[in-house]
């Protein structure tokens, strides 16, 4: 069974990353839920995609310049009165799920990564005893290698697009390099891995590959019909749904 996984929470059937979308998505049939991180000025981590405030939220500029004081009074677009979430309130609705938690570790406003970022995302993880559900994300190597010295036995995985490729010297290097990682899932941007999947297959093997984002009924058909592990999607409902109606027309009259 190809494993499920709701972006950002489910950013096309609600607020993304915000705790209405991660507390419905917990009802869907899912099997992961996947979302991001930045860290404030002084330390603290919260869940929000981009590196700027702009497009999420009810302000402007660089989410790693303010404190989680600040952060956390900043309401999020068409969410009502809710603010951008601290991880540990995400962590929270979750903890009592069996879901995977994908977390995936963003870089600051001009591409750098945030300072102590991996060691305090590990924390937060042990503290609720989450260490085998959740999944420790990044689009930069470098994060992953960091993630895996500070605790060896992390689950981790890396995403790739043709950008990230390319910075690591193009396709072939860039699955040589991430391979070279042990238990490491590799998730590949969609149409990327529809251009590699026989070399991704060859290279990864099927339990260490995913891909993303698919979001039309047709597309998702064609990848839970494929020999990966699992796919991400913002609509993580119409993804239900099919798999089971795929799996009902696999069983014999």
């Amino acid at each position: 069974m190809v494993f499920i996984a709701g972006h950002r929470g489910a950013r096309d059937l609600w607020p993304e990353n915000s705790l209405l979308g991660f507390r419905n998505l917990r009802g869907l049939g899912v099997d992961a839920v996947e979302f991001d991180i930045h860290q404030s000025v002084d330390g603290s981590l919260v869940v929000i995609h981009d590196p700027l405030l702009d497009r999420t939220a009810h302000d402007t500029g660089p989410v790693g310049i303010r404190t989680l004081k600040q952060l956390t009074a900043i309401r999020l677009r068409e969410a009502g009165e809710e603010c951008i979430p601290t991880l540990d309130a995400v962590l929270d609705v979750f903890r009592d799920s069996p879901l995977e938690l994908h977390i995936e570790i963003k870089t600051d406003a001009f591409g750098n990564p945030y300072p102590g970022i991996e060691g305090r995302l590990i924390e937060a993880v042990k503290r609720r005893g989450l260490e085998r559900r959740a999944v420790l994300t990044c689009f930069v190597p470098d994060v992953i290698a960091t993630l895996r010295r500070l605790s060896p036995q992390a689950r981790v995985l890396a995403s790739l697009d043709r950008r990230s490729a390319e910075m690591m010297g193009g396709i072939s290097p860039a699955f040589d390099r991430l391979a070279a990682i042990p238990d490491c899932i590799v998730a590949v941007e969609k149409s990327l891995l529809t251009l590699t999947l026989p070399l991704a297959l060859k290279v990864f093997g099927r339990e260490r590959l995913g891909a993303w984002v698919t979001n039309e009924p047709q597309d998702i058909a064609h990848w839970l019909a494929q020999p990966v592990r699992q796919i991400t999607t913002d609509r993580p409902d119409l993804a239900v749904n099919i798999r089971r109606e795929l799996a009902s027309a696999s069983v014999p009259s």
